[in-house]
């Protein structure tokens, strides 16, 4: 059996788990400790002894895995040692040979366990003593073994990456770090992850036994003061390990315990960090930064990079902008140098224009246009102060903008069936996604039922008039489809108590400005604009509902009503900028309810008794976002 060998003193487990599928033990301590083990009998169990370690709250801990595995408990023998006992069933043993610690670091280990064989089996077990004490190997075996389990997690964090990848198509995670872990505070009411860069990409897990939590931050790496904490908030969660996972692809992860296994909790990324707290609370609060960034030049370098730098480290996002259906770089807690200038067309150059968008006083967007078949490839940095986005027509990590289609002249789509659509129309429901806690604690009556205190909604149908917004197969216009849904989304909501205000009831053409001027005038508590999406690429499909800063639970409302009554892809509740959503003073959210480009999406949109069923499912979630918010 091979180990590492290092010393620790007063060492205490933070964190422990039992995957079954893959007979593996792991546990973490606060401290470095050398684990020795040995098999007994009567009844057949492997002890593995932790000596200078404290168990805390892990103390008296068990589990049934079940199996051939009858019980694994956590014994504290004295103040300084302690252990841990995996007891087979009667009948069953293990070669304690082929039991292997192997340690990511010497606080953070995993115990791989061999497959228990039936005592007196046709291939039994070779001989072994009754007791089998582990020894330290010898340094160049350590370092061998070391490298042996970096080779596997790094395997592991690959097949991770790619499970990641196809669940979600649209994240790309790269190969170099994007994302900067700078500090970790520990608050009150949650834990703020601190970084630079892009936002980060996340994937937040629980252990099966609930008694830990994990978070690993894909195109992430370890920078600055980030260390191991070993503060405990008010609700006793503590970070027991922060590693780099992995450097190709680069993964961050940290490790949280907590001792509350009833409480739940959420992640969420913004610009600037990440922000976890238990659910039902509210989020604790990120900055992007403490200070202002520079940004002093951006330029288009050699025709095929566009590049940008700073004086310090740079708080980003970028994508497809769906306002202008340009490429776009938004950038936080920054200002634009005196005299910088924007790139600009040249004769057989990568970009048609560029421009800058003020989003608020330290938030601007820098948007260029690509020029046909120009792609636009992934984000990289060589240094925190440093981005750049490479162009150009044979690029592989490319993803095709979103643009909407030019207009095809169309009659516009006859008005729909009358509420509500026949009983044998509706699909089973599926099981929609955990909705999000309600904003208020105490629950109240009823939306509606005092006609005297009837809460204002404001509906937005999307383009209108000149603008028939997206154009998808046999040319289905999104503005007719939207107003379709829009109106009987007014119809079910008035029905139900609630005053309904639309920004259009007809095919006229409206800007944005004024849509969200009615908005913020009639003191509507939500808004919710409603519109269908569009790409190059027509496998593209599902839905998604967006939100700028206080919108996010109304989102998931809709988006989890819609995914209960359609059997649609989930493309997420997203943050995004569009200037319905930033700039209305009431929480509002954005809904695309499928791909116009998409034979599938294209189809169901186009018939009337499924627009119905959509207007129904995206009313229902916004009745219970009211109710729940206490309306």
């Amino acid at each position: 059996m091979l180990l590492m060998a290092s010393g620790a003193e007063a060492a205490q487990v933070r964190s422990w788990e039992f995957e079954s599928s893959q007979n593996r033990l792991s546990f973490t301590t606060d401290e470095g400790v050398q684990p020795t083990a040995k098999l007994l009998s009567n009844p057949t169990r492997l002890v593995i002894e932790l000596p200078g370690t404290s168990l805390g709250s892990v103390s008296g801990q068990r589990s049934s895995p079940g199996g051939n595995i009858r019980e694994i408990r956590w014994e504290q023998t004295d103040n300084e040692n302690a252990r841990i006992i995996v007891e087979l069933v009667e009948g069953y043993t293990l070669n304690p040979q082929m039991v292997q610690f192997r340690g990511i670091s010497a606080s953070e280990w995993m115990v791989q366990l061999p497959q228990p064989q039936a005592i007196g089996s046709s291939s039994p077990p070779a001989a072994l003593p009754a007791q089998a004490t582990v020894v330290s190997a010898p340094e160049p075996v350590q370092q061998q073994v070391q490298q042996q389990f970096q080779q596997q997690v790094q395997q592991q964090v690959q097949q991770q990456v790619q499970q990641t990848a196809q669940a979600n198509p649209n994240r790309s995670i790269p190969n170099q770090p994007q994302t900067f872990v700078e500090q970790i505070e520990m608050r009150d009411n949650g834990i703020v992850l601190q970084t630079t860069g892009q936002m980060p990409q996340i994937e937040f897990k629980r252990s099966q036994d609930r008694t830990w939590m994990t978070l690993d931050i894909f195109g992430a790496s370890l920078r600055g003061t980030t260390t191991r904490g070993r503060a405990v908030n008010r609700e006793g969660v503590t970070i027991s390990q922060v590693t780099q996972l992995s450097t190709t692809p680069p993964v961050v992860r940290l490790t949280f315990s907590t001792p509350n296994t009833n409480q739940n909790w959420e992640a969420r990324p913004v610009a600037g960090g990440v922000a976890i707290w238990p659910q039902g609370g509210v989020p604790p609060a990120v900055q992007a930064s403490s200070s202002i960034v520079t940004i002093e030049s951006i330029s288009l370098q050699n025709q095929s990079y566009f590049a940008v730098r700073g004086n310090g480290p740079l708080n980003y996002t970028h994508g497809w902008d769906a306002e202008t259906g340009a490429y776009g770089i938004t950038f936080f807690s920054a200002r634009l140098a005196d005299g910088v200038q924007l790139p600009q067309r040249e004769v057989g150059g990568p970009i048609i224009w560029s421009r800058l968008r003020r989003e608020d006083p330290d938030t601007f967007t820098v948007l260029f246009q690509p020029a046909t078949r120009v792609q636009v490839g992934q984000v990289s940095q060589n240094s925190p102060q440093e981005l750049a986005i490479p162009m150009g027509v044979n690029l592989a990590s490319v993803a095709p903008p979103p643009r909407t289609p030019a207009p095809v002249t169309q009659p516009p789509i006859n008005n729909p069936n009358p509420f509500p659509p026949p009983a044998q129309n509706r699909p089973p429901s599926s099981l929609p996604l955990p909705f999000p806690p309600p904003n208020r604690p105490s629950p109240q009556p009823p939306v509606g039922r005092n006609p005297n205190s009837r809460v204002s909604v404001v509906i937005d149908p999307g383009h209108g008039g000149s603008d028939p917004g997206a154009v998808g197969v046999g040319g289905i216009r999104e503005k007719d489809v939207v107003i379709s849904i829009s109106l009987q989304v007014q119809q079910i909501l008035e029905q139900n108590g609630v005053n309904v205000v639309m920004t259009r009831t007809d095919d006229r053409t409206i800007d944005l400005e004024p849509r969200v001027s009615l908005a913020n005038r009639v003191g509507a508590v939500a808004f919710v604009s409603i519109h269908a999406n569009a790409a190059y690429r027509a496998g593209a499909t599902g839905v998604e509902t967006f939100y700028h800063q206080t919108g996010y639970s109304l989102a998931q409302y809709i988006q989890n009503s819609i995914l209960a009554n359609f059997s649609l892809h989930n493309r997420g509740v997203k943050q995004a900028r569009f200037y319905v959503l930033r700039n209305t003073t009431m929480p509002s959210a954005l809904v695309e309810v499928g791909f116009l480009t998409n034979p599938n999406d294209a189809r169901l949109l186009a018939d009337p008794a499924q627009r119905t069923r959509m207007a129904q499912a995206i009313a229902q979630g916004i009745l219970q976002y009211l109710r729940a918010s206490g309306y």
